[in-house]
């Protein structure tokens, strides 16, 4: 596969990573100064909470599961949750056990590795109903990404498909983006973790400016904007406390000034989802190299 030309569309723009959430969420004892990211075999979103009748449970239907910390170290998983004593799983015998479950994710079938019954009486604790935790490990990915000929999103590629996240493994936002939102929701404190990216950036010439940009290179890894993250009550959720808004915000917010697809005139857009094309080690602090899709759109910026 040939690397992307980052000038081969327009100008540069150089700016600066302010955060890996990826690493801050699942390693949560590093500190944010030290933290980095290896995009190579990503770890991200290669867990998930299913029903006994192995349906998907996330923070939509269950707020309070927000509040579980994962950290991976090695081969250990560690959950954490408020004074609840923390569950460690040995990640190398639930790969030696192979018991395999079967769910969905949006429609596309997926296989997990069921990560035991102490792992299970643990989450049920806290979310008080029946459940399995299950980790993909090293089995094959089976979803891919259904693109229609002449898709509106020509950097969308059928392999971009992640393990268990709703598309890509990747999304990117921007301190300036969140900044103008939060000026439309004064009654409501926003908070970078709430919207779940794996990239937080600052030092944007304006607000929402990443919508422009094309190939994004950090550090040594090189990514696509392949389109914008479509949002959903997610967004209402505090990562702090685990409750949703009574008012609906930023969702209601968003909607009125972020809803960018006619397909989908309800559905906001807030970031943006990231294919990967060339693999490598990022760290907070590196600077940003973005090839944007237009001089003219960057200077109406």
């Amino acid at each position: 596969m040939n690397s992307p030309k980052l000038v081969a569309t327009g100008c540069l723009v150089t700016l600066t990573v302010a955060a890996l959430t990826y690493i801050y969420w699942l390693h949560r004892k590093r500190s944010r100064s030290q933290a980095n990211m290896k995009v190579i075999v990503p770890r991200l979103r290669s867990f998930m909470v299913v029903s006994d009748k192995g349906k998907m449970i996330t923070g939509r239907q269950i707020p309070r599961l927000v509040l579980v910390r994962p950290a991976v170290d090695g081969n250990t998983l560690t959950l954490s949750y408020f004074n609840k004593v923390d569950l460690t799983v040995d990640l190398s015998q639930v790969e030696d056990t192979n018991t395999r479950v079967t769910t969905e994710v949006w429609n596309d079938r997926v296989v997990g590795l069921d990560c035991g019954d102490e792992c299970a009486s643990w989450l049920e604790g806290i979310i008080e109903r029946k459940c399995r935790l299950i980790y993909h490990a090293s089995l094959p990915a089976t979803r891919s990404t259904d693109i229609p000929a002449g898709y509106k999103y020509p950097l969308l590629r059928h392999d971009d498909q992640s393990l268990y996240a709703d598309l890509n493994s990747y999304m990117l936002m921007t301190d300036e983006s969140i900044a103008d939102l939060q000026t439309r929701v004064p009654g409501c404190k926003l908070h970078p973790v709430n919207f779940r990216p794996n990239i937080l950036v600052e030092g944007t010439p304006s607000a929402f400016h990443e919508d422009m940009w094309k190939y994004i290179k950090i550090g040594d890894a090189v990514f696509r904007n392949v389109k914008p993250c479509s949002r959903c009550i997610f967004t209402t959720i505090d990562s702090r406390t685990g409750k949703k808004d009574p008012n609906m915000e930023p969702l209601r917010t968003l909607r009125k000034y972020r809803c960018l697809d006619k397909d989908e005139p309800t559905t906001p857009h807030f970031g943006i989802n990231l294919g990967l094309d060339l693999p490598g080690l990022l760290r907070e602090g590196d600077d940003i190299y973005v090839a944007t899709v237009l001089c003219k759109q960057l200077n109406r910026a």
